[in-house]
């Protein structure tokens, strides 16, 4: 829940940016990223609820197995010290296990929140261009605020830990 609410943080505080840049381009402009952000905010939400409701069932149901690098984490690296000379076998997945992991996550890929969100995106495009208010360098401004966001608070955050393990 803290991650989701620092990434809340950053993508609200690129929107006001988008505002602000957007104030000084016209009114069309302001109406074309605001649609849009809230647009790919709700994929974006659609999609982790899906992923996050997948992953649980897998969990419930016995299907994702143990860590196989627990031992390689610095919690747990005093206890297992005589096991370190050991490495991992690396398996490559072939195609008809990948065919497998596609056949099992295709609910998530097809989530009705998700297929909701992108008719909302939809309708949105549909509702711009009936009006005539359709701008697409704006409206491609404002679903950027989520990805560049995501983007920028991982360097972020990733900057912060590595700052505090120094």
């Amino acid at each position: 829940m803290k991650t989701t609410s620092r990434l809340l943080r950053f993508y609200l505080l690129g929107d006001v940016f988008v505002i602000l840049f957007s104030l000084t381009q016209g009114e069309n402009w302001l109406l074309n990223t605001q649609i849009a952000f809230v647009c790919s905010l709700l994929i974006t939400l659609a999609s982790f609820r899906s992923y996050h409701t997948f992953v649980e069932r897998r969990v419930d149901a016995g299907l994702i197995p143990n860590d196989k690098f627990d031992k390689y984490y610095e919690d747990d690296k005093d206890e297992d010290d005589e096991n370190e000379s050991e490495t991992p076998k690396v398996t490559k997945i072939g195609f008809k296990q990948s065919f497998q992991n596609l056949a099992l996550s295709y609910k998530s890929a097809l989530s009705l929140y998700r297929i909701l969100s992108y008719g909302v995106l939809f309708l949105a495009v549909l509702f711009l261009i009936r009006h005539e208010t359709l701008d697409a360098i704006a409206f491609f401004v404002g679903l950027s605020v989520v990805p560049l966001s995501s983007f920028l608070s991982v360097l972020f955050i990733k900057k912060g830990l590595n700052e505090t393990n120094e």
